[in-house]
């Protein structure tokens, strides 16, 4: 799993859709730890989204 999304990050980050200082081991652990912590289906919607889109926007690549 993790080379897969190795290969998904590097060509986002080369195509410049998200920042290239994040490692796919980072983005698996954020991952990981969003569905560890709101594993049940009760969380999933309220917390576990929110958690999601905020990792997500944090990847966004910085326009300057």
């Amino acid at each position: 799993m993790l080379e897969a999304l190795t290969s998904l990050m590097d060509a986002a980050a080369k195509s410049g859709t998200i920042r290239s200082d994040i490692g796919a081991a980072d983005m698996f652990a954020a991952l990981r730890g969003i569905a560890l912590a709101f594993g049940k289906p009760d969380q999933r919607e309220q917390a576990a989204e929110r958690l999601l889109d905020l990792t997500l926007d944090g990847l966004t690549a910085r326009r300057q």
